[in-house]
């Protein structure tokens, strides 16, 4: 986990306690516990899930999204505002905001929220902390953002991309419970994907493991218009998608969620089509490379009944196996509730 180094303030607590407390945080076999943890433990000596707090935020392109959160991931408070169109440093700004008033709704002080996790829409170096490939988070790219989220809000923090947030909800608290290999793939405004192999994220050597939008599929990768975004998000994005309506004669005005809610219209049912076909090429490229138990699908698009019933009838003609799929349990909470699970590993590194 990309996490500030930093030190949890446990000022009398003995090695063993430190070392028990930071297996019990991490979830790992943390054996018996020492006298000197009264403050974490509850009766019957296990970790308390009101013992320290955490804040999880998902940034992205157009909202900023955080919640409060106990170590169970039981939501305490939560607000959502327009990401700062500046970008950069007032996006920094903005999370210390959401930091204050997400403890001003639940009442609750500040020395109990003990570490944050932070999404964004970018790949993130696992070494460095730094970012890139972040088009829609201006001024932010190569900036080591787990040291400079990290000082501003003066608490250890994880920093990865929202989607692998977004696969470490899921395996938390969602459809992804207790299988190691689960991949998520969300699908709006453009196409990512976070997976988790044998229990643990997937970065590759970049942080870029999982760009599933740059997949050959759908249009020309050796075009250079494809680069930016990618060749198969360059067909699939929002904006691909509502031109592809009106290039095949639709005419009803609107965005893509406008359509969605006009049922019948054979234009858009095309492209629906269209849209599936290329998805369920997109799941038997990364099921032939990682084989997951479970896809989960999330996103605005990705999450809509109308194309997950094409895709179905498309992935049993590409695949003799399909796998098993399924929408986010999590619903739009499943970046902030990964980025507050990746908090609460941050805090167990704090330990270290």
């Amino acid at each position: 986990m990309t996490a500030l180094p930093g030190r949890l303030d446990a000022a009398g607590l003995s090695a063993p306690a430190r070392r028990w407390l930071r297996a019990a945080l991490a979830e790992s076999e943390a054996g018996p516990v020492p006298e000197d943890l009264t403050d974490w433990t509850g009766p019957e000596g296990g970790l308390r899930d009101d013992a320290a707090l955490l804040m999880g935020s998902d940034i992205g392109g157009t909202k900023a999204q955080s919640v409060l959160c106990d170590l169970s991931g039981r939501v305490l408070a939560e607000v959502k505002a327009p990401t700062a169109p500046e970008g950069g440093l007032a996006v920094v700004e903005q999370l210390r905001a959401q930091k204050t008033a997400l403890l001003e709704r639940a009442q609750i002080a500040p020395e109990r929220l003990r570490a944050a996790g932070i999404g964004l829409p970018a790949a993130v170096d696992p070494r460095s902390g730094r970012l890139h490939r972040a088009p829609n988070v201006s001024d932010l790219e190569g900036r080591d953002l787990r040291d400079v989220i990290g000082r501003a809000l003066d608490l250890p923090v994880a920093v990865e991309n929202d989607v692998n947030m977004a696969v470490l909800g899921e395996s938390w608290l969602g459809h992804g419970r207790g299988r190691e290999n689960v991949v998520f793939i969300a699908l709006g405004t453009g196409i990512g994907m976070g997976a988790m192999v044998h229990g643990r994220l997937l970065r590759g050597a970049h942080g870029a493991a999982g760009e599933i939008a740059a997949l050959p599929i759908g249009a020309d990768p050796f075009d250079p218009a494809t680069h930016a975004s990618g060749a198969l998000e360059s067909v699939i994005s929002s904006a691909a998608l509502r031109a592809a309506y009106a290039a095949g004669g639709g005419t009803a005005p609107g965005n893509l969620r406008e359509l969605f809610e006009r049922p019948g219209d054979p234009a858009f049912a095309a492209v629906l089509d269209g849209l599936a076909a290329k998805l369920a090429q997109a799941v038997l490229s990364v099921c032939a490379v990682i084989d997951p138990s479970r896809v989960i699908f999330g996103g605005s698009i990705g999450s809509r009944p109308e194309l997950q019933e094409r895709l179905a009838a498309a992935l049993a003609r590409c695949m003799p196996e399909p796998p098993d799929c399924h929408v986010s349990a999590l619903g739009n909470r499943a970046g902030v509730l990964g980025a507050a699970r990746a908090a609460r590993l941050a805090l167990a590194e704090s330990l270290a």
